[in-house]
């Protein structure tokens, strides 16, 4: 009876973990070789001619609402970088950051920032990166897309930060490490024969 139970429970098994990675999002164990098929849905030129992308790559960073609800990327990549696949026009984005400070006075503080709001124009095709940046002095007033940065309580200095969504494909933010990071990714995640699906139940805005 151990024996049939087995058998009965063995055709589960290969069921049981696609689903979990379908569960886990586009993550892929293996990919730096070519196994990784698809690498992206955005490979799909089906949803490049329909949808609009914006890439989060670094860790600090948490896109946590978008158009007022709560945000969950599309796919997320091995390496984690998040992909959101957004219908296209006019969306509002609200993100945090977090990350260890240097010590100051020999006290380690953590860098939280404030929730921060941001609207952007989405092209369908384009392929956007988020770039946030702090700034010394006091934060400008009545300016969109800014927000007050709180650090170090022992010791806080003027700070603010800004968030802004550039279109990869902008020559005159090329230089930032984000935009540069988004290009190779984009290069890598395209770089495949065939063509993939999306999800089939893709997180849209």
């Amino acid at each position: 009876m151990c024996v049939r139970a087995r058998r009965l429970v063995r055709p589960f098994v290969p069921v049981a973990l696609l689903l979990l990675s379908f569960l886990a999002g586009c993550r892929c164990t293996d990919c730096a070789g070519a196994k990784c098929v698809p690498r992206s849905p955005w490979q799909s030129p089906t949803i490049q001619a329909t949808r609009s992308l914006l890439l989060v790559n670094r860790d600090e960073l948490r896109v946590v609402c978008i158009d007022g609800r709560r945000a969950r990327p599309t796919c997320v990549s091995a390496d984690g970088v998040e992909e959101y696949h957004l219908l296209p026009g006019r969306h509002t984005l609200t993100a945090v950051f977090r990350y260890a400070a240097p010590p100051s006075e020999g006290v380690m503080a953590d860098v939280h920032g404030r929730p921060l709001t941001t609207e952007h124009e989405f092209l369908a095709g384009h392929e956007y990166v988020t770039v946030y940046r702090e700034h010394a002095g006091p934060t400008p007033e009545a300016r969109f897309g800014v927000a007050d940065v709180a650090t170090n309580v022992l010791n806080p200095p003027q700070l603010y930060w800004t968030l802004e969504i550039v279109d990869v494909a902008d020559t005159s933010v090329s230089f930032e490490p984000e935009v540069a990071d988004a290009q190779a990714y984009l290069s890598w995640v395209k770089d495949v024969p065939g063509i993939a699906k999306g999800p089939e139940n893709p997180t849209m805005y």
